[in-house]
């Protein structure tokens, strides 16, 4: 008589596997199906969240805040007189979650061509509204330092906070240039903005360890930084079609400012190479054949400019009636290195260069 085989559990975990993983996936597409409807109404509660923190912890909120606002690249190196340098003042503004490492291939290199160079540190998190609101109470200060024409360059969200501080009608940006309260923004060269947004900025919370971690490692963090630092409201106005890019899109672009877009173009093939594998398929093939070539090279070379710097697609980042320009690179290394001591140069920063030395002239 053959004896059954006992159930240790093992049968029964394996069954519950694919039902857990099932429930997992359900509930994370629920989730991101309800924060896409209710975008708003999110964003709401995650102010409310971080003005009840700022409430409640008046002190950690204050000291947390020193932190930003406009810092020198080089906080060592003499003043230029009047405040002002033989090339003009430049003000760096970085994207969401960014430790700060952005500029570390273009800082210098500006610097050298006789720029003063300006860092514009905020809580990257919070509204894009709040970020450019404390961009213009910056420029102010720097308007009485005797600063009255500069540059601006914006990585990623960095550009959207420039565009929103010179357009927004509430802040008034013109008419403070007319009356002297701050400087005249010359030049705006955006890096891989998202103009139309970005998919991807729902995942802004992958990104968010390594923010906090650069913050702990210059003893600037605080165990209320995450929610201080923003609540993730910056996401949802990065997402397509968010009210704040509805709106901010449907200004006109600022008068005599010189605008310039770079975005970046990763792809395994160019349009090039592309081109020649269709022609030698061609070679050989009927009519039918070759119509269905020409609907393939189409897709593939639509694919290739559509897939942008692997965050940010090309198309996103366009703005009707604005300079555009691609390099090949990723959201980051089109504008930095990696590693501190690397020769190589980023497509993006001679660019950079030119541009803002062209306009000195």
């Amino acid at each position: 008589m053959s004896s059954q085989p006992t159930d240790d559990g093992t049968s029964t975990r394996r069954r519950r596997g694919p039902w857990v993983v099932g429930l997992v996936a359900l509930l994370g597409g629920l989730w991101f199906f309800l924060t896409d409807t209710y975008r708003e109404e999110e964003k709401e509660l995650r102010t409310q969240l971080r003005e009840t923190v700022k409430e409640k912890f008046p002190e950690e909120a204050s000291a947390f805040s020193r932190g930003f606002g406009l810092v020198p690249f080089d906080p060592d190196r003499p003043a230029p007189p009047g405040g002002v340098a033989s090339r003009g003042t430049v003000v760096l503004i970085h994207g969401l979650d960014d430790p700060g490492k952005v500029w570390r291939s273009l800082a210098p290199e500006l610097q050298a061509q006789g720029f003063d160079v300006w860092l514009m540190r905020y809580p990257n998190d919070q509204p894009v509204a709040e970020s450019a609101a404390l961009l213009f109470e910056e420029l102010e200060g720097l308007r009485r330092r005797g600063v009255e024409r500069i540059s601006l360059v914006g990585h990623s969200m960095g550009g959207l906070v420039a565009r929103e501080m010179l357009t927004n009608p509430v802040t008034g940006y013109p008419t403070s240039v007319r009356e002297g309260d701050v400087p005249e923004v010359a030049t705006l060269v955006m890096v891989g903005t998202p103009n139309h947004g970005s998919p991807l900025a729902r995942f802004r919370g992958l990104a968010e360890p390594r923010d906090q971690l650069a913050r702990l490692t210059k003893g600037e963090a605080s165990w209320l930084s995450g929610i201080l630092d923003g609540a993730g409201e910056a996401k949802i106005d990065l997402l397509p079609d968010s009210r704040f890019l509805n709106e901010l899109n449907s200004r006109p672009n600022p008068e005599g400012v010189d605008m310039l877009i770079i975005a970046g173009v990763v792809s395994p093939w160019t349009e090039g190479q592309i081109e020649q594998w269709i022609d030698g398929l061609r070679e050989d093939a009927n009519v039918d054949q070759t119509r269905r070539l020409n609907e393939l090279a189409a897709t593939l070379i639509s694919l290739t400019h559509g897939l942008g710097d692997g965050l940010v697609s090309v198309e996103s980042t366009r703005i009707p009636g604005v300079d555009h320009q691609t390099v090949d690179g990723t959201h980051l290394t089109m504008i930095r290195n990696f590693m501190a001591k690397n020769e190589r140069i980023p497509p993006a920063v001679p660019i950079i260069v030119h541009r803002l030395t062209e306009e000195s002239r």
